[in-house]
Order: C-alpha cells, then sequence, then structure tokens
C-alpha cells in the first residue's frame, strides 16, 4: 500500500485531518509497535503503524534477497519519505516539499510491561545511534537541506524519548542533564560543520551517554530472564520503584 493512500483515508478515522502533508518522524520496533513519533497527534495510530510496518517489510523483502538495503528514499508529489534501518526497526522520516506544517507531538508510553520497555529502550539507542551518525556526516562536510531536517527529528525523539524512560526509571537510568548537555550543544550540523573541532569532544560525551544506554538495557534482560511470565509491576524493584 502507497504512504500517500494511507493518509487519504486518515478522514475515515473519525478524528481530525492534517491539511496538507504531515511532517516529523516516527521510530518503530521490529515487533511494529510505534516507540516515539515527532508527527502531529491528529493521525490515527493505525495510521503510524501501517506506515512504519511498510518499512519494515521493505527492508525485510531486502534481506530476503541479500540486497544491501538499509535506506529507502522515495519522493511524492509534495513529500519526501526517507526510511533509515535500525537493527530491525525502523526510523521514518516524512518531509512536505511545500509549505504545509503539523504541530509535533509525542504520545506517552503509559504502564509499559517489561517487554515493551526493553524494546522501547533498544529503539531509544538505535536513535542515539543516529545522532552519531549525523556527527560523521557534519566531520565530512557534505551537509543538505534535507540532513539538516532529519537530524533535528532525530534530537526531538531523543529528547521526548529521555522524559519516557525518566519517567519510567527511577534510579540507574539515564542522567538527563548529560543528555540534555549534548544535545543542546548542537543547535545543527551547519553550526558543527564550522567548529569541526567540537565534534570530537561531543563524540566522547556521545560514547559515555551509549555505554550508560547499553547498560540500563542490559540489567532490564536480566530482569526479564528472571521474571518471564510475571507481572509487569515486579520488574520495577530493580530500579527502587515501590509500587
Amino acid at each position: 500500500m502507497g504512504f500517500l493512500k494511507l493518509f487519504s483515508r486518515m478522514s475515515d478515522t473519525g478524528r481530525p485531518g492534517v491539511e496538507g502533508p504531515p511532517t516529523g518522524s516516527l521510530a518503530i520496533s521490529r515487533a511494529g509497535c510505534i516507540v516515539a513519533s515527532t508527527l502531529s497527534s491528529d493521525l490515527p495510530t493505525e495510521t503510524l503503524v501501517k506506515i512504519g510496518r511498510t518499512a519494515l517489510h521493505a527492508f525485510a523483502a531486502a534481506r530476503r534477497i541479500k540486497a544491501p538495503l538499509n535506506r529507502i528514499v522515495t519522493r511524492y508529489e509534495g513529500m519526501t519519505m526517507v526510511a533509515v534501518e535500525l537493527r530491525g526497526g525502523a526510523l521514518v522520516f516524512l518531509n512536505p516539499t511545500g509549505n504545509a506544517r503539523c504541530a509535533i507531538h509525542l504520545p506517552p508510553m503509559s504502564n509499559p510491561n517489561l517487554d515493551d520497555f526493553i524494546l522501547y529502550v533498544e529503539t531509544y539507542i538505535e536513535c542515539w545511534k543516529q545522532f552519531n551518525h549525523y556527527l560523521n556526516v557534519a566531520r565530512q562536510g557534505e551537509v543538505t537541506p534535507e540532513d539538516e531536517t532529519q537530524f533535528l527529528e532525530v534530537k526531538s525523539l531523543i529528547t521526548q524519548g529521555l522524559e519516557v524512560i525518566a519517567a519510567t526509571v527511577e534510579r540507574g537510568g539515564l542522567k538527563k542533564d548529560e543528555v540534555t548537555a549534548i544535545v543542546s550543544a548542537v543547535p545543527s550540523l551547519r553550526y558543527l560543520k564550522e567548529n569541526e573541532r567540537a565534534i570530537a569532544g561531543l563524540e566522547g560525551q556521545w560514547h559515555k551517554v551509549y555505554v550508560s544506554m547499553q547498560s540500563l538495557l542490559g540489567r532490564l534482560k536480566v530482569q526479564q530472564q528472571k521474571e518471564d511470565g510475571a507481572s509487569s509491576s515486579l520488574w520495577g524493584s530493580l530500579f527502587g520503584r515501590e509500587r
């Protein structure tokens, strides 16, 4: 199913429609669940899932025929769609080529169970990897307007996803001030291109947070093994949360 066909059916959902092509991004896990999105909340969840799963199916088909595909760029009249593979999941960017713009919202992840939260953290880590990818783009000096737009979306996903993780993990999670400091230090890729000396320092800070994320993910997986099949209310004790 084409992406534009998905948007053309939004008015049938009974929810407010979006005027013109939507703008923003979404991260989808390998299980086909939306992890984070900067697209308008007016867009039905069903539509976001279909967009994300379409990208997942395309990457899966490429793997089956052993084709080297990890990025898809599709240009429509009035919109460009870019999908980037993330170790089983995907990031999808929707960029209008006209003047249409939508409000940006990130739907909260409420009462996640342990399996859901592990997928959330895994995909969040992949978004963090994309941040480092754009540091390398700036270093190479070939920055396009599309790169700038996508980098801004990645920063939005990182910042909003950080709030979800911080609200779920009370102890032993990410240090918000460290993540915020890194994201805030890079107003644009053009800024980094003109201040290349700053990239090395940012990479060091980025790696420190990356290791912290992997540590959090490792502890979650240990708890998953210990409490396989148990109530989600039990795993909060790993971080000192009392219920």
